[in-house]
């Protein structure tokens, strides 16, 4: 064989690798694409944008829900306090009950609340004097137990204290550590003293003291632990009897729930 042939055998050889390294190549990468294909078709990757709205899909159905869940929550209140305002003022304070002076009388006497909730009597203070009964009334409150006790007591201390805020203070101090005593497990609550009319006021300027007993007893109560419940924004020119101390029955009304309320009854 001559030296052309063999360069030309040479040659084709040479081709013969090329292509079929060509082809081995070209294999290969097809059986990587399929694999690459494979697992895509496999393991998916989600488009960014339906992520994002899948996520705003949940954030749209936990805001319904809360939204539902608020309703819900406000329809029950309603209905709570629907049922609260239709119950019976008897209804709110069975296990309640009431200590006062003259003033407090007139729950029972225009038919507010029934007797049996209440002990209250003419004259009668926290301050020692010949005809105070207040040692009956606590001993009273004692008896009767009651989950809930409202004091209403100041105007006839006024002048046994000689408009002396202190002396009345001090008087009051002892029936609240009293009750607290022997009704461990009562919540007490305090009635603020009602104001007077300014004619009273000019007839006994002991009555102008009334603000500071006030005072005085919010600033006792909260030593003592008790509520102290203020009544002065209840009362209106049109509620004062003849005496300019005592009120008619449209305060009684206002009073007792308001007393209902602090007390949450």
């Amino acid at each position: 064989m001559s030296k052309g042939q063999d360069k030309t055998k040479n040659k084709n050889e040479d081709r013969d690798i090329v292509l079929r390294m060509a082809v081995t190549a070209m294999i290969v990468w097809m059986v990587i694409g399929g694999i690459v294909f494979a697992v895509g078709v496999m393991n998916p990757l989600e488009d960014p944008r339906k992520g994002l709205a899948k996520l705003q899909q949940m954030e749209k159905a936990d805001t319904e829900e809360t939204d539902r869940q608020i309703k819900e929550l406000e329809e029950a209140e309603r209905a709570a306090d629907e049922a609260w305002a239709n119950r019976t003022v008897s209804e709110k304070f069975a296990a309640s009950y009431v200590l006062g002076d003259s003033i407090t009388q007139g729950l029972y006497e225009n038919q507010v609340l029934d007797k049996s909730f209440v002990t209250a009597e003419q004259d009668t203070g926290v301050c020692e004097t010949e005809v105070s009964m207040i040692h009956n009334h606590v001993s009273r409150a004692i008896e009767v137990s009651p989950q809930v006790l409202f004091l209403s007591y100041g105007l006839k201390d006024i002048e046994a204290a000689s408009g002396d805020a202190g002396i009345f203070v001090i008087a009051y101090r002892r029936v609240l550590e009293e009750l607290k005593e022997k009704l461990p497990e009562t919540r007490i609550y305090v009635n603020s003293i009602l104001p007077v009319t300014q004619e009273v006021i000019d007839e006994d300027e002991l009555y102008g003291n009334i603000p500071q007993f006030n005072e005085e007893l919010s600033e006792l109560c909260e030593e003592e632990g008790v509520t102290f419940i203020d009544n002065g924004s209840l009362v209106k020119d049109e509620y004062y009897t003849e005496d300019g101390i005592h009120m008619a029955a449209e305060y009684y009304a206002e009073w007792v729930n308001h007393m209902a309320e602090a007390a949450e009854l």
